[in-house]
């Protein structure tokens, strides 16, 4: 994220894009070697809670916008949904492109053919127009033993759009891999645009001036076919998110730490937004990975000083 926010920062273009002036850089490539690093640490741009939940929007192949905009207050602007549906959104046309389900293809190509170099996702389609997906495509490939992934787009939001995207995609590239029973390799960002708009420029500032963040990792998905496992989550998502007051005493959690460990996640979030902060702070402690535990302590302690300093009494 350091390098990709310096060089638009430092080498941007002026552009004036039908949503506001930007800057620009054009053509640029992006190699993660360890995809499992795949969140920044930083207080300002760490979007675990939303970004986990675009993930798992993707997967259930929804386009719904109630779903989506849950997470993530984009999607409820203007111009981006019809009748409650998301235009161009990812889900359907992961799993149900002209009735194609693209990533069970890209499964099974690499299952049949380690070297294949045809397990391949569209997302753009000819017949797309306005608010066409910023993704064309996305490459899956087995090299050296370690599955690698190289995402095309045509157009990328810096500050936005490419923490998301980072995120859902190399973990896209793990579930595919566990589905072959391969190790991730590197993974590659390809973006025609890759853009900052001028109202998010102080914010992108602010985020370089915090200084170097560390390059922690996310554990490792265990191994074995990881669709069970991903199902189960799905269902619980959707309990959580439509749940009027969550009931953690009701919920069936997973058994295996890692999954488990993102269903907490995913309460948090919800703990978040009925600001039940002591609850929280009790989730914490079952948390089994130090990396989601911390994130949690941090965003309790950010919490803690949104009330201190604001006046607001527990």
């Amino acid at each position: 994220m350091r390098c990709a926010f310096s060089r638009v920062l430092e080498e941007g273009t002026a552009i004036s894009p039908s949503r506001g002036d930007a800057q620009e850089v054009f053509g640029f490539l992006l190699e993660l070697k360890n995809p499992r690093a795949r969140l920044s640490r930083s207080q300002t741009r760490q979007r675990v809670f939303s970004a986990l939940g675009e993930l798992l929007w993707y997967l259930s192949g929804s386009d719904d916008v109630d779903h989506i905009g849950y997470y993530v207050d984009y999607y409820k602007g203007t111009g981006v949904s019809i009748e409650g549906h998301v235009t161009g959104a990812y889900g359907p046309r992961l799993f149900a492109f002209d009735h194609v389900n693209q990533l069970k293809n890209v499964i099974d190509t690499l299952r049949s053919n380690k070297d294949s170099r045809n397990a391949v996702i569209q997302l753009f389609d000819h017949q797309d127009t306005e608010n066409a997906p910023c993704t064309l495509a996305l490459q899956f490939a087995v090299r050296e033993d370690k599955l690698i992934l190289m995402t095309s787009m045509r157009s990328n939001d810096v500050f936005l759009g490419l923490p998301h995207d980072i995120f859902a995609f190399t973990m896209l590239q793990e579930i595919v891999a566990r589905s072959i029973d391969a190790e991730i390799g590197s993974y590659f960002h390809s973006v025609g645009s890759l853009h900052l708009y001028g109202t998010n420029r102080k914010s992108a500032q602010s985020y370089m001036d915090e200084g170097w963040q560390d390059g922690a990792a996310m554990p490792a998905m265990p191994m074995g076919d990881p669709w069970s496992e991903i199902n189960n989550l799905l269902s619980l998502e959707e309990a959580i998110r439509v749940a009027e007051r969550l009931d953690l005493t009701s919920l069936e959690l997973p058994k295996v730490r890692y999954w488990r460990d993102l269903a907490l996640l995913l309460c948090t979030r919800k703990l978040l937004l009925e600001k039940r902060l002591s609850d929280i702070i009790g989730l914490a402690d079952e948390i089994d990975s130090k990396y989601f535990r911390e994130i949690v302590l941090e965003r309790i302690d950010k919490e803690e000083w949104i009330r201190e300093n604001h006046g607001i009494c527990r």
